[in-house]
């Protein structure tokens, strides 16, 4: 389980020292996920009928009261085949969790041939958050898992950038060398920055720009976790305006594949004790699920348009939550009118056409505002990519003029550029 201590013991412009982009013109589709569902006695129907209205794609982690899970390859495959029928029933897709990805090759193609099949199947959960000393095993069997299915996806997330000094070289690449960036499906990691002190976890940004860059480096689609948890004395509840934010400050960065932690309200943990989730540990919904549900909806008609871009510049406005070094050049062309305003601009580019997309995100958790910029002049039109049905609107802009638009607290917006600057 992932936490504040490890939980458990989980092409304008580019930065002068960013590596190449690898250039294809393949979509990275855009999915929601959720990690940590319904526990096996919970495990019915109502519970995955809700969690396909939340607008989720796949659960990649489900808990076990017994904790037995990973101890027993017959109970595994019993549990998994009846989370795979529920999950195939209602249109989502599963990550099986079995103790034979621990075994020799052999373990592995038994369980892979045990779950292939299944139209249920989402893929192979490996591990959470490997040490860097502890990677050759999970890499090992990522490639043994793709030898035997490989359309298959396999499932290793890493961890946070404040875990280890030398993160970018000694942890991520060494990820990315291990495994092989042409096996490679996900980059992944975890990063929880709203802190129960009321704080923002200052790495927070500094972690989503190293995955991003590694992940145009190599040309590898990217994957997070945004924060739909709190945990008693390490991290607070977030609220709708917090939910919001960590999903669009992951879109400004690029990421592809969303898996929100947690969806269920752990039970029973052995060192964290949790606050509710989107769903209570009895099986209620919470506040949180309406705005969880609304905040998806959007996402997945934004993600219909950011599966061909990738994001080439990210800027902020300000240097607070640790973003000295990010912030924005005096020579970008979506200048901001007033600079004080807290928010984060980002280039994408379309790996197809090449043309310019711009997200600007709200940073402020409490305030609806409206922000004004002045574009490139040689920016003739400015389309709006909309969160209510993906397509694009033409919105009031006269070239020279100053571009303004209203942001929630949280909020990201997506705007299609024509012309040139």
């Amino acid at each position: 389980m992932k936490s504040i201590f490890g939980v458990l013991v989980w092409w304008s412009f580019v930065f002068p020292t960013q590596a190449a982009i690898v250039k294809d013109s393949l979509p990275r589709p855009f999915s929601i996920g959720i990690f940590y569902g319904p526990m096996p006695e919970m495990a019915n129907d109502e519970q995955f009928r809700w969690i396909k209205e939340a607008n989720v794609d796949f659960i990649q982690f489900i808990g076990d009261s017994l904790f037995d899970f990973n101890k027993d390859a017959a109970i595994a495959e019993r549990r998994n085949r009846h989370i795979l029928d529920l999950s195939a029933r209602h249109g989502l897709r599963y990550f099986v969790r079995d103790p034979r990805v621990k075994g020799g090759e052999a373990d592995i193609a038994a369980m892979v041939n045990a779950y292939k099949m299944h139209p249920g199947l989402g893929g192979y959960f490996i591990v959470d958050e490997p040490g860097k000393d502890n990677l050759d095993w999970p890499a090992n069997a990522y490639k043994a898992l793709l030898k035997y299915d490989p359309a298959g996806t396999p499932s290793v997330n890493l961890f946070p950038s404040f875990v280890y000094p030398d993160y970018e070289q000694a942890y991520v690449e060494a990820w990315v060398r291990k495994v092989g960036k042409e096996n490679l499906k996900l980059l992944s990691f975890d990063h929880y920055p709203l802190l129960a002190n009321g704080a923002f976890g200052p790495a927070y940004f500094k972690n989503m720009d190293v995955i991003r860059r590694v992940g145009l480096r190599y040309g590898i689609a990217t994957s997070m976790y945004p924060q739909s948890m709190g945990i008693v004395h390490a991290y607070r509840r977030p609220d709708s305006n917090e939910l919001r934010y960590s999903a669009y400050t992951a879109l400004a960065y690029g990421i592809r594949n969303l898996v929100w932690f947690t969806y269920n309200t752990p039970v029973r943990q052995p060192v964290e004790r949790f606050t509710n989730a989107i769903i209570d540990s009895l099986g209620n919904k919470t506040d949180l699920y309406e705005p969880f549900k609304k905040l998806n909806a959007e996402l997945k008609q934004l993600g219909k348009t950011t599966e061909w871009l990738d994001a080439v510049e990210v800027y902020h406005s300000d240097t607070l939550d640790g973003t000295a070094g990010l912030t924005l050049p005096d020579n970008f062309f979506w200048k901001p009118v007033d600079g004080h305003q807290r928010m984060i601009l980002t280039q994408f580019k379309d790996r197809r056409t090449g043309q310019s997309f711009v997200m600007v995100v709200n940073k402020s958790l409490k305030n609806k505002e409206a922000f004004s910029f002045h574009l490139g002049s040689g920016i003739r039109k400015v389309d709006l990519v909309s969160a209510r049905d993906g397509k694009q609107y033409t919105t009031r802009y006269r070239r020279g003029a100053v571009f303004t638009d209203m942001l929630l607290p949280g909020e990201g917006k997506l705007y299609a550029l024509k012309g040139s600057w």
